[in-house]
């Protein structure tokens, strides 16, 4: 439906393929492009697409398919499911304001039992380096106060380190399985929190971290870890709220009579 939408009959002016009276435009392709989830679109792909299946379209139509009951009848329901899919979207799905920060935090308090981790997660900094002399001086500046950010840019502009910091994370939440090198997991989970590690070589880099915490299977997790789990759990409460208040909304407005004795039986 998207391919043969995208068309003209009869049209004017220049274009970029033709199918009898049918004709396919730039200004055509740039609309679908700018509507694609996808952010490349694949001209020549989407052309012969688009000219196969015009060819389809006008042998249908040549054949009187296009006039057929069975046919009309699951073109006007699907035009009824694009309809009702364009109205939810823009009434029920698209507005995601009221989800604060506040919020997130008070849906957390009430349930936070149901965030209860399955496995270990530690939040943790570390930055990687192609030489121990700047995992060095990284290290030296953290411990006289430079905060985490800065020493980062610090390293980032200096052109004398010629590209040593090569790797960095900032207060990111990782499991094991999702950290590597496994040795980092294994020093930042015996660290005292918060505590600037020592240079730790693996292989051919040099790491320095911090663990800002450690969180135990069992236990509850910080808001942060669970943050974009929360935020989807609320848009989906949300959206429903919405969507059973658009239609009690459009019952009100108007007359549903719904026959039982009428009904076909099973």
């Amino acid at each position: 439906m998207l391919l043969s939408g995208g068309c003209q009959r009869n049209a004017g002016g220049s274009y970029i393929a033709r199918v009898g009276n049918a004709t396919l435009t730039k200004a055509d392709i740039d609309q679908v492009r700018s509507g694609s989830r996808d952010s490349i679109l694949d001209t020549h792909r989407y052309v012969d697409e688009w000219v196969i299946t015009e060819l389809l379209y006008q042998e249908a139509e040549r054949r009187g398919i296009t006039n057929d009951a069975d046919v009309r009848r699951e073109a006007d329901e699907a035009r009824r499911h694009f309809a009702v899919a364009a109205l939810l979207q823009r009434e029920v799905y698209d507005d995601t304001s009221g989800i604060t920060e506040d919020s997130i935090q008070a849906y957390f308090d009430r349930n936070r039992v149901g965030f209860t981790l399955r496995e270990d997660v530690i939040n943790m900094s570390y930055a990687a380096f192609t030489d121990r002399e700047a995992a060095n001086a990284f290290r030296s500046a953290l411990l006289h106060g430079t905060s985490w950010d800065q020493a980062i840019a610090a390293f980032q502009k200096d052109s004398s380190s010629h590209g040593a910091l090569y790797q960095s994370a900032e207060r990111q939440y990782f499991t094991r399985g999702r950290t590597y090198p496994n040795e980092l997991w294994k020093l930042a989970s015996t660290m005292p929190k918060g505590d600037v590690s020592f240079v730790i070589k693996v292989e051919k880099s040099f790491y320095v971290l911090i663990a800002h915490a450690v969180m135990h299977q069992g236990s509850i997790p910080d808001v942060g870890y669970v943050r974009n789990d929360v935020r989807d759990r609320l848009l989906i409460e949300r959206r429903r709220e919405r969507y059973e208040r658009l239609i009690a909304t459009l019952r009100a407005r108007a007359t549903v009579d719904v026959g039982a004795g009428n009904a076909p039986s099973e």
